[in-house]
């Protein structure tokens, strides 16, 4: 009787073991196939904050910002109009056109040209403003087109020409893409210049894109251009005179007086006499700004004036809001 007893324990021992080793391999399993689960995971992460960073321009401060949506139109004056400069346009439009009458919400009204202003709105869709009032006044209005984005690609072969580097960016880089990527990256994908160094074996070059595809490249983080991996970043310049510091065009063809770009006053900055004092933005006094706010050189990033124009070249960039 003992005996039998013995060998029954040693049966159920058994079978307990049996069963502590069945479970023991099921825990095994499950940590192994959420081990391997893991990582796709972590790439859908790293992918979402990636997204979610190429929704801002990265500016040459080395900031981030958020593009804001806005809607802008250009007001000029017919051909036979009377009206000759940008404030009696203004004026006129201010007389005809009641913004509380037809829900318009203006951010910014700006000159544009010599007889031209422009409207901005990130509320209001001012293609809406009704044109036969305005047509009344002798004024039309026209929408404001906007430009694609642009994008640097850094550390390209100089031995390649623009044609070149279309060819190895789109039959390199898209091949995850979706059709529609593709169709508009060989729609709208132009090389623009070059810059940097033109004695280096490797230098900078600017694209053009659609938004669509700037996502795209960012996202990826590199665009490989046959055999180097080249860094990709938002390309937005505010192109100032260094002649009179003015913005909007190159010394090449200035044909104002020149201004300090240190001390503001009328010589080259080059050849100041003024460095022991502190420095006076050009940009910002021709404004109007006083005191404190003036007390930095025309180049400054951190310039109110700059970043007016930086904001603006920004609303004109079409990134796809």
């Amino acid at each position: 009787m003992i005996s039998r007893r013995v060998t029954q324990q040693t049966a159920d021992i058994a079978s307990t073991l049996a069963e502590v080793q069945s479970a023991l391999h099921n825990v095994s399993a499950k940590l192994s196939t959420t081990a391997i689960a893991a990582p796709p995971a972590q790439l859908f992460y790293a992918q979402a904050a990636r997204s979610k960073l190429v929704e801002k321009v990265k500016v040459p401060s080395g900031k981030s910002v958020s593009p804001i949506s806005r809607s802008t139109v250009v007001i000029v004056p017919k051909p036979d109009s009377p009206l000759k400069t940008a404030d009696e346009t203004k004026t006129t439009l201010m007389k005809v056109l009641d913004p509380q009458k037809y829900g318009l919400r203006l951010d910014r009204v700006t000159k544009t040209s010599k007889s031209s202003i422009r409207l901005e709105s990130e509320k209001t869709d001012l293609t809406k403003i009704p044109s036969d009032i305005l047509d009344k006044a002798g004024l039309v209005v026209k929408p404001q087109g906007k430009s694609l984005p642009r994008l640097s690609l850094i550390n390209v072969p100089t031995n390649l020409s623009p044609e070149q580097v279309k060819e190895a960016i789109i039959s390199q880089n898209f091949h995850d893409a979706s059709d529609e990527v593709l169709h508009l990256a060989n729609q709208h994908l132009k090389v623009l210049f070059r810059f940097g160094p033109r004695d280096q074996p490797n230098g900078n070059w600017i694209v053009e894109v659609h938004a669509d595809v700037r996502r795209y490249l960012l996202a990826s983080r590199r665009v490989y251009i046959p055999w180097n991996a080249c860094r990709v970043n938002d390309h937005i310049r505010v192109t100032r005179c260094f002649n009179c510091q003015k913005y909007g065009h190159h010394s090449s063809d200035c044909k104002s007086e020149l201004q300090c770009g240190h001390c503001a006053e009328k010589h080259d900055t080059k050849a100041c006499p003024n460095l022991e004092r502190d420095p006076t933005c050009a940009n910002c006094v021709r404004f109007g700004h006083k005191g404190d706010i003036v007390r930095h050189k025309a180049i400054s990033n951190t310039c109110p004036a700059y970043l007016k124009r930086l904001d603006a070249k920004i609303s004109n960039t079409d990134y796809g809001l």
